[in-house]
């Protein structure tokens, strides 16, 4: 199905599965979950995606190349989008990334302007990117030097990356986890409203590296 969500003073049109909850009863996502503790979390939208999204509204952008990572549906990176970015939404499961690119069509976005693809953050490509994005996506503390790591690897010199979670208790030790592989950490506070979710408080992460 196709969901218009609000953003600010924006709409994002959004494609999404009807009843994802199904997903749970699939065997092939049984056996994944046993073998490599997977859930279909992507066919959800999260507290964090609306905050992030909320985040990059707030700026308009000028063709930067952002990297978004466990994108799910996509939400921060097709807010991005309309406000100038050019970005390449990679998650763990290939299933949302059609998803994703019926979204960029529905939205009458430039195919040119963005691209899809796998991204296991236990085993990373050699690139970098001057923007990198997630959202919720330290919800357990196995994942957090995971995260952490991506940063250190794939964030090129002097560039940034805007990690937004719902106050979550594993995000906590993220900035030390950062520190520790060379990367400075501010924490901020932010907030949004969305009317799936209502009233959404959480934090944004700035990880920058130096030139």
């Amino acid at each position: 199905m196709t969901s218009e969500i609000r953003i600010g003073l924006m709409s994002i049109r959004l494609v999404r599965p009807v009843e994802p909850d199904r997903m749970l009863d699939d065997p092939d996502v049984a056996v994944l979950n046993r073998d490599d503790d997977y859930m279909p979390y992507w066919a959800y939208l999260w507290p964090g995606a609306f905050l992030l999204a909320d985040v990059i509204s707030r700026r308009a952008w000028s063709g930067e190349a952002a990297l978004e990572i466990g994108c799910g549906l996509g939400l921060a990176g097709l807010v991005g989008m309309s406000r100038g970015l050019n970005v390449r939404f990679t998650d763990y499961d290939d299933a949302p990334l059609s998803l994703i690119a019926r979204s960029v069509s529905e939205n009458n976005f430039d195919g040119t302007r963005f691209s899809t693809g796998l991204l296991d953050w236990r085993e990373l490509p050699d690139e970098t990117y001057p923007l990198i994005l997630g959202a919720d996506v330290l919800y357990e503390r196995r994942l957090v030097p995971l995260v952490a790591g991506v940063l250190s690897k794939m964030l090129a010199p002097g560039g940034e990356a805007w990690i937004a979670d719902p106050y979550r208790v594993a995000a906590e030790e993220f900035p030390e986890a950062v520190g520790r592989l060379g990367l400075r950490c501010t924490v901020e506070a932010i907030e949004t409203t969305s009317a799936e979710l209502g009233s959404l408080r959480g934090t944004l992460h700035r990880v920058s590296r130096g030139l």
